[in-house]
């Protein structure tokens, strides 16, 4: 399941990181105010339901982000100016810068999964009954 999330997630960023790549990009964003345009623009992409898995992942990694860099940050006050200044192109253009870091990190993620291969059995648990010899 984690897999086919991390496909969508991949595939759709690239592919709208693709078409708004025909648009001249915007002034980078960087730090603290770039992140927030990218929540905000995950936000926005997460309207579409087709879009919301993979949305829903870009959210939570830029909130994260910017609470690491503000632990004071007030997501219910202090998104709503940058909101509002941002125009259709600075969204397009975002999507982007911001897609890519997103689809960067969740594949950091899986090759670290990859790496450490399938999970131990908890403490005490019972191993798996051996499957029964054919009969003959």
């Amino acid at each position: 399941m984690r897999a086919v999330v991390a496909t969508l997630l991949m595939s759709s960023l690239l592919a709208v990181a693709g078409s708004a790549q025909a648009q001249p990009p915007a002034p980078a964003k960087t730090g603290l105010a770039g992140d927030v345009r990218c929540m905000l623009t995950m936000a926005a992409l997460s309207g579409n339901k087709a879009n919301q898995p993979q949305a829903g992942l870009g959210i939570f990694y830029f909130a994260g982000r910017i609470k690491a860099q503000s632990p004071n940050f007030n997501f219910g006050s202090d998104l709503k100016p940058v909101a509002a200044k941002m125009t259709q192109q600075d969204f397009e253009s975002e999507v982007a810068r911001c897609g890519p870091m997103v689809v960067s990190v969740v594949q950091g993620l899986q090759a670290a999964q990859a790496a450490f291969g399938p999970p131990p059995s908890a403490p005490g648990a019972t191993p798996p009954a051996p499957a029964p010899a054919p009969k003959k």
